[in-house]
């Protein structure tokens, strides 16, 4: 069944590979079918988190907060019942900033979504949510390309690890 499964979803699903110093990624930009945001509503399946948080919402780290209120944008930010802040979402879980089928702050969006498609995993390290992301599979990039995209992950990962340091 486990065999099944793995073999089901690689069929599913293209599979980042590693070539030298190049991946197998290219970010699409206005060229995409989809949008980078909100693709994270099917991966929650199984997964449960101790904070009240969906997988919707959009955690900000401290420099994410201070870059969109330097740039003028406060209105689409809210504090958290816990403290922390996060985006405001439209009643559909939409961010607020994503208007007419755009980013309106992508030159200041938060670590979390400067990193889609990439997230640091716990287990296996670096991963891609290839299956929201038309560009695995679209092209080749050199890894020091996508460095930006690797320090949001971290930047976002290591936010929740001093949560949980507090």
């Amino acid at each position: 069944m486990k065999y099944f499964i793995k073999k089901q979803m690689k069929n599913q699903l293209n599979k980042v590979r590693f070539s030298g110093n190049k991946i197998n990624y290219i970010c699409l930009g206005s060229n995409c079918p989809n949008s980078c945001c909100g693709p994270f509503g099917g991966v929650q399946k199984g997964l449960d988190t101790l904070h009240d948080i969906e997988f919707c919402d959009i955690t900000l780290t401290k420099d994410d907060r201070k870059k969109i209120i330097t740039a003028g944008y406060f209105s689409f930010i809210e504090e958290s019942p816990d403290g922390t802040y996060r985006m405001r979402l439209n009643e559909d879980g939409s961010c607020k900033a994503f208007i007419n089928g755009q980013c309106f702050i992508h030159d200041f969006k938060p670590s979390i979504c400067r990193a889609f498609p990439f997230y640091i995993d716990m287990f296996v390290g670096l991963c891609v949510v290839s299956g929201s992301c038309p560009g695995v599979g679209a092209g080749w990039t050199l890894l020091e390309d996508i460095r930006p995209e690797i320090n949001a992950a971290k930047s976002i990962y290591n936010f929740w690890v001093n949560e949980y340091d507090k």
